[in-house]
Formats: structure tokens, sequence, C-alpha cells
């Protein structure tokens, strides 16, 4: 490989990372502050739930929806820069509306946009990687890098300014996304070949990607728990704003690290081995932060297996879903793999999530929750292929 030929693909890849960085720096700044933001305008646990679900929803459809139009058109990064500057500007609007209905709406209608981002940004990424022999995960490693930032940064803020600020604090974040939109070049395009009819459906009745998605969508079933409602539990338990914050970026500190090394570990485990842990381990996390979450060691442990609850989960289902569906398909495969998993996966835990907090107890939305990663280890564990 010739000096100019490295030196491009470095620069290629040194944009896909900033890209990730403000990415998850903008997750990181709206995931863990989002339920007690709308908690400070006086919104009940089952509306947070239900203003989650319907995000939910979006994700469901949406990104199938742009999947199937980038993967024809072949302009992704096109796709995903007009999205980024539109969900921004939806976002924006949520504090200048007051009632329930009207933010629930905003919400949904940036997450048409912001659906549109990942799924095709990950096909991006592989593309790039695939050109330039480049490691995946340790692009992917500065997302957790700029999630990690952001917690740490608005932790104290918001203790300090209260919560109704966090709007216009993760727009400021989310403008390093919009910018670095326009700095990441098309990737090389993998070779075309002719798609047969319903070449798609037949992908999808095969028993092992059935399996894979039916893991992915308990695994995110569960997890919207964590995303929607960790720092309330936390607050309810006598931990500070800035304390949840803390333990939210230990959880992707451990993320980080499991990133650096996770082309060996896939190289020595494989990735059913590596899933069927990952889901495992979410079910053992739940559980542990429903029963254990006034002793702290514990609490740390469980927040430290997010290394692999999260970490390797990521990466072994981008692997899996990469390879089930061919090059033409990669658009559509990601964009299923996320509709199906944070999408349906994430809308049912929401709105499960919020109705258990309100009429059971918050203690039995993590316990559920460690019920149905269970049911997810189940089933990866009689279909995942060996």
């Amino acid at each position: 490989m010739s000096a100019a030929l490295s030196a491009a693909h470095r620069a290629a890849s040194n944009r896909l990372a900033a890209f990730y960085f403000f990415y998850y720096a903008t997750v990181g700044a709206f995931i863990p502050y989002w339920g007690p933001y709308l908690e400070a305008r006086g919104f009940s646990a089952l509306q947070i739930g239900a203003a989650f679900a319907l995000m939910g929803v979006s994700r469901s459809i949406m990104p199938v929806a742009w999947g199937v139009w980038a993967d024809r058109s072949g302009q992704r990064m096109r796709l995903i820069r007009l999205s980024t500057v539109v969900s921004l500007l939806l976002f924006l609007a949520i504090p200048l509306v007051g009632n329930f209905a009207a933010v629930a709406a905003l919400m949904l209608a940036y997450s048409v946009f912001w659906h549109a981002l990942l799924p095709q940004f990950e096909v991006v990424s592989l593309n790039h990687v695939a050109a330039s022999g480049a490691d995946y995960s340790r692009i992917r490693m500065w997302g957790s890098v700029g999630f990690v930032f952001a917690v740490l940064s608005l932790g104290p803020l918001l203790d300090r300014w209260g919560m109704l600020p966090l709007p216009l604090l993760v727009g400021l974040v989310w403008l390093g996304m919009v910018g670095t939109a326009w700095w990441v070049d098309e990737p090389p395009a993998p070779p075309r070949a002719r798609e047969a009819r319903g070449a798609l459906w037949v992908i999808l009745r095969r028993p092992e990607v059935m399996a894979l998605l039916l893991v992915c969508f308990a695994s995110q079933l569960s997890f919207a728990t964590y995303y929607n409602f960790f720092t309330l539990f936390l607050e309810r338990h006598g931990y500070s704003r800035g304390f949840a914050g803390l333990l939210w970026a230990l959880a992707v500190l451990a993320e980080i690290a499991l990133f650096w090394w996770m082309r060996p570990l896939i190289q020595r485990f494989g990735v059913r081995n590596l899933m069927l842990w990952a889901i495992g381990g979410t079910a053992a996390r739940w559980a542990v932060t429903a029963l254990a979450v006034d002793q702290l060691w514990l609490l740390i442990l469980a927040q430290l297996s997010h290394a692999l609850t999260f970490g390797a989960y990521h990466a072994v289902s981008v692997h899996y879903v990469q390879r089930m569906f061919p090059g033409q398909m990669h658009g559509r495969g990601q964009a299923i793999y996320s509709a199906l998993s944070y999408g349906a996966g994430g809308s049912i835990g929401s709105l499960m999530g919020g109705w258990l907090w309100d009429g059971v107890s918050p203690e039995s939305t993590f316990l559920v929750a460690a019920l149905m990663a269970l049911l997810g280890f189940w089933v990866g564990w009689r279909r995942l292929p060996r």
C-alpha cells in the first residue's frame, strides 16, 4: 500500500471516529437525563415511557424505509447530512411547547430523521473499513469516548442549573455531529450483484437470522428500562444526578476498553459465545441493579458489565448482520436490525417500564427486564449458529 493511500485511509478513519464521537456525545447528553428532564416538566413515568415508546415506533419503521432508499440510491452520506440538520431543528423546538402531546409529537417528528443516521452510518463505516483494513471496533470506540465526555460534562451543570436547560445543551453537542457529517466521504461501494426477486424475504426466513433478530429484540427491550429510568432509579435511592452521570460514564469506559480488544476476542471466542455471554450477563446486570442498588460495590460491578452487555453485544451484532445480508442489502440489513431491536424492542420496553414503574414498583421494571434478557439468552442458546 502506497504512503499516500495509507494516509488517505487514516484520514478516512479519523473522520469516521469524529462522527461517532459527536453522535454518541449527543446520545450521552440525551439518554441519561431526558427522563429527569421530562419529569421536571411535570410528566408522569407512564407519560415518559409513552413518549419514548413513540420514538421506538418510529425506530421500528423509519430505518427500514431509509435503508431501502439508501441501498437503491447509494447516497448514504447525503441522507445522513440532511437528517442531522432536520432532526436538530425539530429537537430544538421542544422547549418552545408546553403540553405533553406537543412534546411527544416533536419527539416523534425528530426521531423520524434521527433514526436514519446510525444504521446507514454503520454501513458507511464498515465499507470504509473493508477498503482500508482498519479495525471497526477501535473506530467505534470514539463514540463511547464522546458519550463519556457528554455525561461527565453535563451532570455537574445540571446539578447546578436544573434540568430545564438540557435541550439547549444537547443542541450544542449536536452541532458537532452536523459539522462532521459534511467531513465524511461516501465510501467505496461494494460490488453490486443483481438482486433476485424476494431475496430479502429469503434471508429473513433463515432460522439463524430470525434467531439473531429475536436475541437483539430481547436485549434492547430490556435495555429500555435502563435508558429511560436508570437515573431516576438512582435518584430515588438517594444518589445525586452528578453521581448518576459518573455511573453512566463508568459503564461506557468499560465499553471503550472492550472495543479496543474486540477483534482478538472475536477471533478467540467466536461471535456466538460472545453473544450468549452478553445476553446472559444482561439478565444478571438488571437483577443486580434491582436488588442491590443500595450496595455501591455491586452497583459498580453491574455498570462495569456494560463492556460485555452492550459493548460485546453491539460489536457482535454488527458483524452478524454485515455477514448475513449481502453487499447490496447492507443498508436494509442494518436498518432491520435497528428497527426490530432498538425500535420495536425499545418501544415495547419503554411502555412496559413506565407501566411497571407507576403500577407496581421501580424495582419491578428492572426485574422484568432481567427476565426478558433471559428469554433472549434461551433463544440464542437454542438457535444461534455455532
